[in-house]
């Protein structure tokens, strides 16, 4: 994933689970934002994002925390992803995490309302995250699931459905209270991005709860 590191942050609690005990592992990521919508977001909101989604994962019992690597810089690939290529474009940016305007084009396919974030990239090529403003902006109050959720994909993690809607991997619109990982999951976060997906997407959505207004992959 880019300059994307995880190191071992000494000064933090230990865990005692079913490995024994571990410490926080923090990955730094580098962030890069299109400057269409640079006037939206500073820098500390990205700070608050990453802030926010080490908090989330510790208080699911899983020792993992992110950090800004160095400034927030800007790119000019496009600013809305509406095909294969731009998608490229954007993970060939040199940094873990992009923001930009619109996606309408992630995992093989257009949808005209979008994501909110799309870690997808075909194999053999190191993942990132690109999310878009929507998605990133603090006020919705889900902007560090959806950071979180893709991060979760580079790792190599699908889709995984849990009643209530409850789990940070969920297929389904992604709420505020989407921050549950099992500890399968929170291995992956541990390792970190990987460059082979595993086959298919993971669970499906129960239709019942297919909402489109903010769909994440």
């Amino acid at each position: 994933m880019g300059r994307c590191s995880a190191i071992v942050s000494l000064g933090l609690a230990l865990w005692t689970g079913p490995a024994g005990a571990q410490d926080v592992i923090v990955h730094k990521l580098t962030v890069a934002i299109h400057p269409a919508v640079r006037a939206r977001l500073a820098q500390e909101d990205i700070e608050g994002i990453l802030k926010h989604a080490s908090r989330f994962l510790q208080d699911n019992n899983c020792k993992v925390g992110f950090e800004l690597d160095g400034p927030v810089t800007t790119f000019k690939s496009p600013a809305d992803i509406q095909n294969a290529d731009d998608l490229e474009a954007v993970h060939s940016v040199p940094a873990d995490v992009k923001i930009v305007q619109s996606i309408t084009f992630c995992v093989g396919q257009i949808d005209k309302e979008g994501f909110l974030g799309c870690a997808w990239r075909p194999e053999g090529r190191q993942k990132t995250v690109v999310v878009s403003i929507t998605g990133s902006l603090p006020k919705m109050g889900i902007a560090s699931r959806v950071w979180a959720h893709e991060f979760g994909h580079t790792t190599g993690l699908l889709h995984r459905y849990q009643t209530g809607n409850f789990s940070l991997m969920t297929p389904c619109e992604i709420q505020a209270y989407s921050a549950q990982i099992n500890q399968d999951e929170c291995n992956h976060f541990r390792a970190g991005p990987v460059s082979s997906y595993p086959a298919g997407q993971g669970d499906a959505c129960p239709p019942s709860l297919l909402l489109r207004r903010n769909r994440i992959d």
